[in-house]
């Protein structure tokens, strides 16, 4: 099985936000954010989103995913249907149904 590599930059507020609905649902944050990208339910696109630049150097942190090619073409072509930018989608899809 072929794979890829998917990197996106957030603050450490965000990833820790992450970290505890994961712990919450007993999963490593890494497995967390790959089942609920895959995952299919609606979710507002539209919210603000700071790019990798937006960040200041001190509050930002890359996550980087190694997945199976199918998944980020599969997220690569949800993302782009909705005219939005990868990490765009992927930090609005994360973020849904959080406090």
């Amino acid at each position: 099985m072929k794979t890829t590599v998917v990197k996106f930059a957030t603050t450490f507020k965000l990833k820790g936000k992450w970290s505890k609905e994961a712990k919450k649902n007993n999963v490593t944050l890494t497995k967390w954010i790959i089942n609920k990208l895959n995952s299919d339910f609606e979710f507002d696109c539209n919210q603000h989103v700071d790019l990798h630049n937006d960040i200041s150097p001190s509050q930002r942190y890359f996550i980087l995913l190694t997945v199976p090619i199918e998944y980020k073409g599969y997220w690569v072509l949800e993302s782009r249907l909705l005219e939005k930018k990868l990490r765009v989608w992927i930090v609005n899809k994360l973020n849904h149904g959080l406090d």
